[in-house]
Parts: C-alpha cells; sequence; structure tokens
C-alpha cells in the first residue's frame, strides 16, 4: 500500500508496482472536499495518470506538477477551488454544473419533493439556458467552424432538443392551478428524458466541438483569447 511520505499532506507512490500506481492515486484523490489539497509523489511524469484520473472524476480535479530530485511532486485540489484554466474549461465546468442541478432534481422527485425539485428546475432552466446562448451567439459565431462542421450542426440541432424538452417540464408545472403543485409522478418521466438528453449532448459537444474550438482559440493573440473567455463568463453569470 501507499505510504503517507515524510513531506506534508504527501502520499508517496514511488514505491508502488505499476499496476497499482493508478488505484491508489484514486484513492488519496477521490475524496478531496472543498479546500482540500493532496500531493502525490511518483517516480514517472505523472501527465497521463492525472488526465486519467480527471477523466474518471468527471473533471473534477485541477492539479500542478513539479519534477523533484529523482520524482516527481504533483498537487491537487478540486477543481471548483482554482479559476477556469480557459474558456473550454470553463464550459465543461458548467456542464458538471448543471448536470448536478438535474441530477439534485431527479432525486427530489423520485422521494416525492416536487416544491424543491422546482427551485433547482428553475435554476437549472436558467442556467441551461445561458449555457446554449452563450455557445449559439457567442462561440459558435466567434470560431466556427463552417455551418456545415458536423459536430456544430449536431450541437445546433440538440440545444434546440433540449429546449423543447425544457418546456415541456416546465409545461407541467404551468398546468396546474395557482398555488397547487403537480404530482412528483406527472414531472419525473419528463426530467429523466432531459437528463439523457442532455448526457448525450454533452458526450458529443466535449468530444467533437470542444476540440474544434480549442484548436481555433490555439491560432489566436492570447488577448482575443482572453476576451471571448470573459464574454462567456459574463453571459454565463448574467
Amino acid at each position: 500500500m501507499f505510504r503517507m511520505s515524510e513531506l506534508p499532506q504527501a502520499v508517496d507512490l514511488r514505491g508502488e508496482p505499476k499496476s497499482r500506481v493508478h488505484l491508489a492515486a484514486l484513492a488519496a484523490v477521490r475524496e478531496l472536499g472543498p479546500g482540500g489539497t493532496c500531493v502525490l509523489l511518483t517516480r514517472e511524469d505523472p501527465a497521463l495518470l492525472m488526465a486519467s484520473l480527471n477523466l474518471q472524476l468527471r473533471d473534477a480535479l485541477a492539479w500542478e506538477t513539479v519534477p523533484g530530485a529523482g520524482h516527481w511532486r504533483t498537487t491537487v485540489r478540486p477543481a471548483a477551488d482554482t479559476l477556469p484554466r480557459d474558456l473550454i474549461d470553463t464550459l465543461t465546468r458548467d456542464h458538471r454544473r448543471l448536470d448536478e442541478l438535474l441530477a439534485r432534481a431527479l432525486r427530489l422527485l423520485n422521494a416525492g419533493d416536487t416544491g424543491g425539485a422546482k427551485s433547482l428546475l428553475d435554476g437549472f432552466a436558467a442556467g441551461l439556458r445561458r449555457h446554449v446562448g452563450a455557445e449559439n451567439d457567442i462561440i459558435s459565431p466567434a470560431l466556427g467552424p463552417e455551418a456545415r462542421f458536423e459536430p456544430l450542426e449536431i450541437m445546433l440541432r440538440e440545444h434546440v432538443e433540449l429546449t423543447e424538452q425544457l418546456e415541456a417540464v416546465e409545461q407541467c408545472f404551468a398546468e396546474v392551478p395557482a398555488g397547487q403543485a403537480p404530482q412528483a409522478w406527472e414531472i419525473e418521466p419528463f426530467v429523466a428524458i432531459l437528463s439523457g438528453t442532455l448526457a448525450k449532448h454533452e458526450y458529443r459537444e466535449e468530444g467533437g466541438l470542444f476540440p474544434a474550438w480549442a484548436a481555433a482559440l490555439g491560432g489566436r493573440p492570447a488577448a482575443e483569447r482572453e476576451a471571448l473567455h470573459a464574454q462567456v463568463l459574463e453571459a454565463l453569470r448574467s
């Protein structure tokens, strides 16, 4: 098993067999909470290890790696405790935030708490519309690619689908008399469908469109990248 090293808050993985390094690192970082920090010591450059851990934990990690004498020292924090690295990181984090809101609303509906679910769904609806607006109206015109680029066409089409499904959820609440709430079982199927559609959309967007946008950003001057990022951050907050 890995051991705590002589360095404060450090987990020493240098003595671990290669077959166990990933599992040991995952055990060390997966429970990081707000404000938490974990330091990993490895014999080899941990770039691939950290990318794999971050993928497994759905972009929950932020880290800095420094080479030392015969080892690598990686300081790991919750991504939520750090500023977004760039535009793509901001969009990905907003995906995770929307996912969590919708998942919590669905859990409340499953428990019969329609009032609690509605509060979360209201926040989700506002956030989803801001996110869609930022991608449609700010990023796509600025970065492209051409409208016939398939991942972009898919994104635009699925944004319409997501909006329509969201409106179906909102209609469930609008159809009941004022001061009353619909039954949880009436809403839950619509929210479950929306959740599934959103998950598939985000997977395709992050795998197909985001790399194209990242490549386009890489060819722009730093000032232009920063200005676009600032514009999107403001749109997601407003």
